[in-house]
């Protein structure tokens, strides 16, 4: 059945935002819905007509709709099961959505997603539909932000409002002169400033749920607004996965109300901690449902034992002997930058930046993954393929007496520490003492 909605009113009512939200809503879901806006400075008046020349209803408040709806259109009761894992990062109009997250605040996350977007400039990435200047394909928002130095002046705690010029870390604004630069458009404030007390002003909400999912819903709103006419759009973090959780707005949260999307964390120098550092993080993504493609490792030494070359050979061997079940791959070892880049100008800054990012990660292959359907099965437990369950026989095993049990003696496994431990202090390894 066609239906027709006509509503009327003020743009500064929040009843009739509230009205139009719903209809909105509803319309994209259903294709025989058309709604009709006409904004004045009318009271709100709301008429619904059924397959027309039927007969009009008018009703004059959200309360009286939602009946009149439920005449025509089906509520179904949302579904408790998670979204569809993996979907492809591709909203509906076009951009791709890259989330930058990371190990830890400080570990180059917003550098990365500078270099990512140079990178990007320098590959020619144009919009898939129509001409558009190079620059502006490209976007760039902070989601949200975080300061410790600052406590709200007011006593209204407007959890998602705060100074823009000063509620920031002082990192970024630098950096935000390089997209200036290049003419990317760019938000460096995220929607959610995380000041001084914030948590406890949250806490104290009569409706704490109600609270993140506003909040949320204006993360969601900055990003569809600097989407639009975008082919990519990245996403840039703030400490660490879990940072914002406290509200129910961590990265991960955001990350997943932001569907679709994918997820790229910048991990630290090393091996061992790099490689498990990453794991933690892309588990806390996972058990929100997102996608989480790879890393890229960030800051790596040109000498030593923790050395780019050392530290490549080993976490891209991890990655593909140990890592080939849930998909995630390494796409770049990035080198320290030179001290004195900080001190440099914008435009120089961001030259050197873009090609760090060009020399050693892989932008194309994040993009490609990014971009496609990921179809592989998951993993139903320890390391097994699906088609080895067939195969494999399950054998009840004779309990361990622990009172007699010791661990055998094995002189090959001794020497062959004692091997790897000179081999590596021979390499500038530090001791474990």
């Amino acid at each position: 059945m066609t239906m027709h909605v006509h509503v009327c009113g003020s743009a500064v009512d929040a009843e009739f935002q509230q009205v139009k939200a719903v209809l909105e809503g509803l319309s994209a879901v259903h294709d025989n819905m058309h709604v009709h806006v006409t904004e004045g400075n009318s009271s709100l008046q709301i008429q619904v007509t059924a397959a027309p020349p039927g007969p009009t209803s008018t009703v004059t408040s959200l309360e009286d709709l939602l009946p009149l709806l439920r005449t025509h259109v089906s509520f179904v009761t949302p579904s408790t099961s998670p979204p569809p894992l993996f979907p492809s990062a591709v909203t509906p109009n076009g951009a791709l959505r890259l989330f930058i997250g990371g190990d830890r605040s400080q570990v180059g996350k917003s550098t990365v997603c500078l270099g990512i977007l140079g990178a990007l400039l320098q590959l020619g990435y144009m919009h898939h539909l129509k001409y558009l200047p190079l620059n502006e394909a490209l976007a760039i928002i902070r989601a949200s932000s975080r300061t410790s130095n600052l406590r709200p002046s007011a006593k209204n705690l407007s959890l998602s409002h705060a100074s823009a010029s000063t509620m920031v870390r002082p990192s970024f604004p630098h950096r935000s002169a390089l997209t200036c630069h290049v003419g990317i458009a760019a938000q460096p404030i995220g929607p959610v400033v995380f000041y001084a007390g914030f948590t406890r002003a949250f806490l104290d909400q009569p409706d704490p749920a109600r609270a993140s999912h506003d909040l949320l819903r204006q993360v969601v709103h900055a990003v569809d607004a600097i989407s639009v006419g975008k082919r990519i759009v990245i996403i840039d973090g703030v400490g660490y996965p879990a940072v914002g959780s406290i509200c129910g707005v961590s990265n991960a949260d955001i990350a997943a109300a932001l569907q679709p999307i994918s997820v790229l964390l910048v991990g630290k120098k090393g091996v061992g901690d790099a490689v498990d550092s990453f794991n933690l993080n892309a588990t806390y993504f996972s058990s929100r449902h997102v996608r989480v493609l790879g890393g890229i490792f960030n800051r790596l030494p040109a000498h030593g034992y923790y050395s780019l070359d050392q530290c490549k050979a080993a976490v891209t061997t991890y990655f593909a002997k140990m890592s080939k079940l849930d998909g995630y791959k390494a796409y770049g070892f990035v080198p320290e930058l030179d001290p004195t880049t900080s001190a440099i100008s914008p435009p120089d800054e961001w030259h050197a930046i873009v090609h760090a990012m060009m020399q050693h990660v892989d932008v194309r292959s994040i993009v490609a993954d990014a971009s496609a359907q990921a179809t592989r099965k998951r993993r139903r437990f320890g390391i097994l393929h699906d088609d080895q369950y067939d195969d494999m026989t399950m054998h009840s095993a004779e309990p361990i007496e622990l009172d007699t049990f010791k661990k055998p003696r094995n002189e090959l496994t001794i020497q062959w520490k004692a091997a790897a431990q000179a081999a590596a202090r021979h390499m500038g390894a530090p001791s474990s003492a």
